[in-house]
């Protein structure tokens, strides 16, 4: 038996069940996209330097949090629109709540001089090395 490459048919009149359902999860996974905040994170000998894309995410609706190593930045941005017509009639009304959450472990910062800025949908973060933690140090296996 050979194996031959079958062709797609796109025309729903003309599916078998088989392939509409093959189809279906394609696209349905296909379009499924999380929203991930894209982020740099660059380390120096004296501290991290962080930079997340937030774009449309007022600064008032981000959250930044540095606690037990691990730093978190949160945001959320909801629109409600409403259209009505001349006589006030609701004729459309459409809501959206876009939000978004990362986690970085970053361990040995000094928490009370941690920075942050937030332009034109970026949030810039310098979080400062703590010298005089204890780095964790590789244990031999005998």
């Amino acid at each position: 038996m050979s194996n031959e490459i079958q062709k797609r048919n796109s025309d729903t009149y003309n599916m078998t069940p088989f392939n509409f359902f093959e189809d279906f999860s394609r696209n349905l996974f296909n379009d499924f996209k999380p929203n991930l905040i894209k982020t740099d994170i660059h380390e120096t000998d004296n501290e991290y330097f962080v930079e997340a894309e937030l774009p449309g995410i007022p600064k008032e609706d981000i959250q930044v949090t540095y606690e037990n190593g691990v730093l978190t930045i949160s945001g959320q941005h909801q629109i409600d629109t409403a259209t009505e017509d001349k006589k006030g009639r609701l004729i459309r009304s459409e809501r959206s709540l876009t939000s978004v959450r990362r986690q970085y472990l970053l361990e040995n910062v000094k928490e009370d001089e941690i920075k942050a800025s937030y332009s034109e949908g970026i949030l810039k973060l310098t979080l400062p090395k703590d010298s005089n933690k204890e780095i964790k140090k590789s244990i031999p296996i005998e």
